[in-house]
């Protein structure tokens, strides 16, 4: 009994520290995202301004001459429309393509624009956000003129900027947390094989090596995060790795985890493999403790718990 509520105790005091540490990190670095984003929709708003000026002609030249402005279209939209619907709209399965670059002529990619910049001027005539662009649908003097370019300005790259920077920061803050599981592992000792490995049975990594992102063969063939091959007990210790901003998402985040878990300790045995989670961020107590339950390990990104576990097995 002792022990059990020595480990609640433990468990309670980093799931509170894991709170604090993402909240930290969400706040700094979505900051740092938005602002970034902020800037190049503005500069991107300019050029698509310049080339339609000021969204009294688009037209498929203004297209042609800078690709990127459909991004901005999209976004001038009521509703907005993202690059697959978008694209799907044009007959297309996405716009990234013309707005990842500025699209070169000669190029595949220019022609198939050529194809479509009639229907993207069409599609944005016809639901182009009017309440917006006020000096489209008004006569304004100069200084209300100034002040509506200013406030549509604003609208439009805010807009681009929270949807951007919430899928940027999403994709850092992943590549965050397994770079700070490879390094613990590095820093253990263990080696990276760089190939991404397809894992079928505990050999397939020497002890003291480690793959990221590997099919691990099971009843349902399944990624894991890491595998590691441990370097004294030789089992395989197959990690998935878990950064939960919003508490409620937990519970479909470690079912997740419980559901790999359970079919690869059916598939290589609890001699051949150990499983765990590598987690951060707003967890409940009793999705922890269903882990723990199944026999599972959890290290914290918060502290160097992997390491230590790695370092002795």
């Amino acid at each position: 009994m002792l022990k059990i509520m020595v480990m609640n105790e433990e468990l309670n005091k980093n799931l509170k520290v894991s709170e604090t540490f993402e909240t930290e990190i969400y706040f700094e670095m979505a900051q740092k995202l938005y602002g970034t984003c902020a800037s190049q929709c503005e500069e991107l708003y300019h050029i698509a301004i310049r080339t339609t000026e000021e969204f009294k002609n688009v037209t498929p030249e203004a297209i042609l001459e800078d690709s990127r402005i459909i991004k901005i279209l999209r976004y001038c939209m009521l509703p907005c429309q993202s690059q697959m619907k978008f694209g799907q709209l044009l007959g297309l399965s996405s716009t990234s393509k013309f707005e990842d670059v500025k699209v070169k002529p000669g190029t595949v990619s220019y022609r198939e624009l050529q194809k479509v910049a009639i229907a993207v001027c069409d599609l944005f005539q016809e639901y182009m956000d009017k309440q917006r662009f006020l000096w489209l649908n008004v006569q304004l003097n100069k200084p209300q003129k100034q002040l509506a370019l200013t406030y549509a300005k604003n609208w439009t790259c805010s807009l681009i900027a929270n949807q951007n920077s919430t899928t940027e920061f999403r994709n850092w803050r992943k590549e965050l947390q397994e770079n700070t599981a490879v390094k613990q592992l590095l820093e253990a000792g263990y080696t990276q094989v760089e190939k991404r490995q397809k894992i079928s049975q505990v050999e397939d990594l020497l002890p003291g090596q480690f793959s990221r992102e590997c099919v691990v063969e099971g009843i349902n063939p399944q990624k894991a995060d890491f595998v590691v091959r441990l370097k004294k007990s030789k089992k395989l210790l197959l990690i998935e790795a878990k950064a939960i901003g919003v508490k409620l998402d937990s519970h479909k985040r470690l079912k997740e985890c419980r559901e790999k878990f359970e079919d690869w300790r059916q598939s290589f045995g609890r001699k051949g493999c150990e499983t765990a989670a590598f987690l951060s961020g707003f967890l409940t107590e009793k999705g922890c403790e269903s882990l723990l339950e199944l026999g599972s390990l959890i290290f914290w990104e918060h502290n160097k718990s992997l390491y230590d576990y790695v370092a002795e097995e």
